[in-house]
């Protein structure tokens, strides 16, 4: 799927196995341009965890805003 959805998209990304082992796409992403680059990769990543603000919006009506609030 990961493939179908990259190749239709207008300036897809070339193939990597990167993109098929899916624990290096961020990486990729981030490599290629696709993410915010104001940031080394790992701080970017570290920034970019959710979990906590997740708990902590629990049910929230806005908590899509909420665990974005942070966010680089």
């Amino acid at each position: 799927m990961i493939f179908t959805h990259s190749a239709v998209n207008p300036g897809h990304l070339p193939y990597s196995w990167k993109v098929l082992l899916s624990g290096y796409t961020p990486e990729y992403a981030y490599e290629r341009g696709r993410l915010n680059q104001s940031l080394p990769f790992e701080e970017l990543k570290e920034r970019s965890h959710i979990n906590a603000a997740a708990r902590a919006a629990d049910q929230a009506s806005d908590f899509s805003r909420r665990i974005r609030a942070d966010l680089p």
